[in-house]
C-alpha cells in the first residue's frame, strides 16, 4: 500500500464539516475546529503508517503478493461461489465465519467509525456475520447495495486496514505457512509467500498435507531431495496442484463419503475450494482429468488455478531467496 493514497472519505467529510461549521462560529470556535481537523488528519496519517509499520520486513511483501490474487483492503466479491460476501485482502467469507471475526475486530478497533460506515444496523451486521449466516440485513443481502458500498468505504479507513493486516499476519494461514516451512526446511521470502498463498487458498490442513507427503517421499530415497531450496519449493507447489489432476479415469462416478473432494485420500484436507455452491466436477482435459468448479457459464480448473498462482510466485524476480526471520510472525502480535 502506498502512503498518502486513498485518504479516507469519512475523515475528509468529517474534517471538512468541522471547518464549514467553524466558518459561521466565533474566532475561538473556528480555531478549535481547525485544530481538531488538523489533529484528526494527523491521527489518520499515523494509523495509515502503522499498517506498514505493524509488521516488518518480509511479511508486508507476503501479504501484498497474496492480495494480488485475493483483493485490496476494499475489495468486495458478491457471492460468486455460494459463500456469501467476501471482503478484503484475504477475501474473508461470510459463510465460513471468517468475515464475522474480522468485522468484530474492526468494530473493536474503532467503534465510532464502524457505526458510521455500516449505519444503524451495524450490530445486526455483527450478529449475522458472527453466526456465519447468509441472512439478509435490513432485508438486503450483504452482497447487494447499500452493503457493498459500505464495505468498500470501510476498507479505505486506515484503522480498518490496520486490522486487516494484523488479522492476516496473525491468522491460521500464517501459522500454517510457518509449520510448512518447518516441515520442508525452507523459509525464504519466496517460499513463505508460496506457503501462505497455499494455506489461504487450500486451507491450513489442505496445504500442510502435501508438505508432509513430499517429505515422506524424500525419506524413501536419500537422493530424492533436491539440493537447491527453490527446487524443494517447486516440488511442493506441484504436489499441492497434483491432487486436482488425474492421469487415469476416476474409478467411481460418485463423490467420496467424506465430501466432494474426490481426488484427495485425506478427509481432513478440506478447504473452501470444495465447499461452495458449486460442486467439484471431473472434466477430461487432453487425456487427463482436472477438478473443475464454478458456475456452468464460467467454470475453472483448480489445477490450472493453483499452477498459475504458484508459477507467478516461483518466477517473481522481486522475491528474495534468502531465509527470513520467522520470529517476526510472533512479533506481529
Amino acid at each position: 500500500m502506498s502512503k498518502g493514497n486513498n485518504m479516507p472519505l469519512l475523515l475528509g467529510a468529517g474534517a471538512f464539516g468541522l471547518l464549514v461549521l467553524a466558518a459561521a462560529a466565533s474566532p475561538s470556535a473556528r480555531r478549535v475546529a481547525k485544530e481538531t481537523a488538523e489533529s484528526a488528519g494527523k491521527a489518520a496519517k499515523k494509523l495509515e503508517e502503522k499498517v506498514e509499520e505493524l509488521i516488518t520486513d518480509w511479511i508486508p511483501t507476503l501479504l501484498r503478493k497474496t492480495s494480488e490474487h485475493e483483493g485490496n483492503y476494499w475489495s468486495v466479491q458478491a457471492n460468486l461461489d455460494g459463500n456469501g460476501v467476501s471482503y478484503g485482502i484475504l477475501q474473508w467469507t461470510q459463510k465460513s465465519g471468517s468475515l464475522g471475526r474480522l468485522l468484530r475486530q474492526m468494530a473493536a478497533a474503532d467503534p465510532l467509525a464502524f457505526s458510521r460506515f455500516f449505519g444503524a444496523s451495524w450490530a445486526r451486521l455483527l450478529d449475522v456475520t458472527g453466526r456465519a449466516s447468509l441472512e439478509a440485513v435490513d432485508g438486503v443481502a450483504l452482497w447487494a447495495e447499500p452493503w457493498v458500498s459500505r464495505f468498500a468505504a470501510a476498507g479505505r479507513w486506515p484503522a480498518f486496514q490496520q486490522v486487516q493486516a494484523r488479522v492476516a499476519a496473525e491468522s491460521e494461514y500464517m501459522a500454517g505457512a510457518v509449520e510448512i516451512a518447518g516441515v520442508l526446511g525452507v523459509s525464504t521470502e519466496r517460499a513463505m509467500t508460496l506457503y501462505y498463498n497455499r494455506t489461504v487458498h487450500q486451507g491450513a490442513a489442505g496445504a500442510l498435507g502435501p508438505a508432509k507427503r513430499l517429505v515422506a517421499w524424500y525419506a524413501e530415497g536419500p537422493r530424492r531431495r533436491p539440493a537447491v531450496p527453490n527446487d524443494v519449493v517447486a516440488q511442493y507447489a506441484w504436489t499441492c496442484a497434483s491432487k486436482f489432476r488425474r492421469t487415469s479415469a476416476p474409478a467411481r462416478r460418485n463423490y467420496n463419503d467424506d465430501g466432494n473432494i474426490w481426488w484427495s485420500p485425506v478427509p481432513t484436507e478440506w478447504s473452501e475450494l470444495g465447499l461452495g455452491a458449486y460442486r467439484v466436477r471431473r472434466v477430461s482435459v487432453a487425456g487427463v482429468w482436472h477438478a473443475v468448479t464454478g458456475p456452468p457459464s464460467k467454470p475453472w480448473s483448480l489445477y490450472d488455478l493453483i499452477t498459475k498462482r504458484s508459477s507467478d510466485i516461483l518466477t517473481d524476480i522481486t522475491l528474495r531467496d534468502v531465509p527470513v526471520d520467522l520470529a517476526a510472525t510472533r512479533r506481529a502480535a
